[in-house]
């Protein structure tokens, strides 16, 4: 292939933030006029990458070139009017606006009109105005939204949103178009139509790249993939090459085996429900997050959450911690229905999140990062206990915090060292710890072993069985789906904000389509990425 053929080449490129690797000596090439995607599982580095490409953040190190153009130490406003154009994940509409004049606004750069003409609002600027007009509405006809060109921007649903995205990056003259996670929450019909428009847009001249995490879009649409684990170009090139490539589907259900601790087998069935959710639906801005959930978690069993990243995992966790209101549904806990119970009183329930990123308290000490998990308990037994502890509340306090010090050793040797100088393993255990602290009678883990070295997740993930012997009960979202089915009892697998499957962990380890239902690669069906599997008997 001559250099001619290639319009974006990545060489070697870095990005360090702080003692996180995020980015090491990625290199590849975007040919115009194809589609490629660039995939990888959860904290792979892809965000970094496209932040990179596009100017937001400076590479360390290597090159970013854009039709043979060094672009890697341009500000983003440049690289933009180079023709390199970015979506965010966030539709982030201007909410004033018309659907057209969103698009309107997004050409003006390229018109080259400058602030006197907009202010004197005659002769050139007239001009200018009515041809910013008329490209916005070749772009609109281009995305399918050509019909809503007056309406307000806010009235547009989440894909239509997700669309007029598009078409403003079209209007800014882009020769190449970066889209970052363009499926991410929208319906079948939806991404049928996204899928239409992409496709058109690359038969109009524009070069496409994409990130997304639902692997069955990916399969509709990429000529190439680009697949990224932990900072490192691990596998690129044809799709099929690709779903086949043993790496890849490593990085996505993960190789770390985990010793099973051997636990009674049929205490699940008779032990008394702990959780109950019934239709729960969670949306944000009008994309759908949860779609229908029901399922429950028996006292004392761990039960792992699996699926691809943007299944909607998390968000059952804030729902049930009481962090995201459901638009539909109802949760029990313990026999209590949960409606109308917020954040604070829910811990004070027993109901603890230790978050994905650990969400330290970096300047604290260990010690204190500790404390602040005792708070929803110290708080119910009143003000003055909350500001300085006494009696049974301080008791109390200095019980808990050795019961965690014995569970997880190596903090007490950390105890008042700040919690931002731990390492990426002692920064999960103190997160775990900090929840821990509440006493809980449910602890929710959102990815534990994220970032972390696969000796140390085995470490954290082994440690979760003895939870239950201290009678805590465990609900674990875990991108490791092979880890997860190794220390759970039970799993779900979400698929885009839908239960698609459910059973023991054995059972699902054991089932062939497990594979394709997680990674999504369902490509040659256009509605199969959202098809739920045969649930599990």
């Amino acid at each position: 292939m001559s250099r001619g053929e290639i319009l974006l080449d990545v060489r070697e490129v870095c990005r360090r933030f702080g003692g996180l690797q995020a980015l090491d000596a990625v290199s590849f090439d975007v040919r115009r006029g194809e589609i490629l995607a660039l995939i990888g599982p959860n904290g792979a580095g892809k965000s970094t990458m496209l932040n990179v490409i596009s100017g937001a953040v400076p590479a360390n190190s290597g090159e970013v070139r854009f039709k043979g153009e060094r672009i890697d130490h341009l500000p983003a406003e440049q690289v933009n009017r180079r023709g390199l154009v970015r979506t965010f994940q966030g539709a982030e509409v201007l909410r004033g606006l018309s659907v057209r004049e969103n698009v309107m606004a997004a050409g003006v750069a390229k018109s080259g009109s400058g602030v006197l003409d907009g202010l004197l609002g005659i002769g050139r600027a007239q001009r200018v105005g009515q041809q910013l007009r008329e490209e916005a509405l070749k772009q609109l006809q281009v995305v399918g939204l050509d019909h809503l060109a007056e309406a307000p921007a806010t009235q547009l649903t989440a894909g239509q949103q997700r669309l007029l995205a598009v078409a403003r990056a079209l209007a800014t003259g882009a020769e190449l178009l970066i889209l970052d996670e363009p499926g991410a929450g929208l319906n079948t019909v939806e991404k049928n139509l996204l899928v239409e428009v992409i496709l058109r847009i690359r038969q109009r001249g524009s070069t496409v790249v994409f990130v997304e995490h639902d692997l069955g879009f990916v399969g509709r649409l990429a000529e190439r993939m680009v697949v990224l684990d932990h900072g490192r170009m691990i596998a690129r090139g044809l799709p099929d090459a690709v779903r086949a490539d043993p790496a890849v589907i490593e990085a996505y259900l993960g190789n770390t085996d985990v010793a099973a601790t051997v636990r009674p087998a049929a205490t699940a069935s008779i032990a008394p429900q702990l959780l109950g959710i019934d239709r729960l639906v969670v949306r944000y801005d009008g994309l759908t997050a949860l779609d229908q959930v029901s399922l429950e978690v028996r006292q004392g069993e761990i039960v792992a959450l699996i699926g691809a990243n943007g299944a909607g995992k998390s968000s059952l966790l804030k729902a049930i911690a009481g962090a995201e209101p459901p638009a539909a549904g109802r949760l029990h806990f313990n026999g209590a229905d949960l409606a109308g119970v917020p954040l604070e009183a829910r811990a004070g329930l027993g109901i603890s999140l230790a978050p994905e990123g650990r969400a330290l308290f970096p300047a604290l000490s260990v010690r204190d990062n500790l404390l602040v998990g005792r708070y929803a308990q110290v708080r119910k037994a009143g003000l003055m206990n909350l500001l300085w502890p006494m009696g049974r509340a301080a008791a109390e306090m200095d019980e808990v915090l050795e019961e965690v010090l014995r569970f997880f050793p190596r903090l007490r040797e950390r105890l008042h060292q700040q919690a931002g100088t731990l390492s990426g393993g002692e920064g999960q255990m103190l997160a775990i710890g900090r929840a821990l602290m509440n006493r809980p009678k449910l602890l929710m883990l959102d990815e534990p072993s994220f970032g972390l070295a696969p000796q140390v997740s085995r470490e954290i993930l082994e440690s979760l069985p003895r939870l239950t012997q201290l009678g805590v009960t465990v609900l674990m979202v875990e991108q490791n789906a092979r880890s997860a089915l190794q220390v759970a009892d039970r799993a779900y697998i979400l698929v885009n904000g839908r239960l698609v499957a459910q059973g023991t962990s054995r059972e699902l380890l054991e089932r062939p389509d497990i594979t394709q239902a997680y990674l999504g690669w369902e490509g040659d069906d256009p509605g199969a990425a959202n098809e739920p599997m045969v649930a599990a008997a």
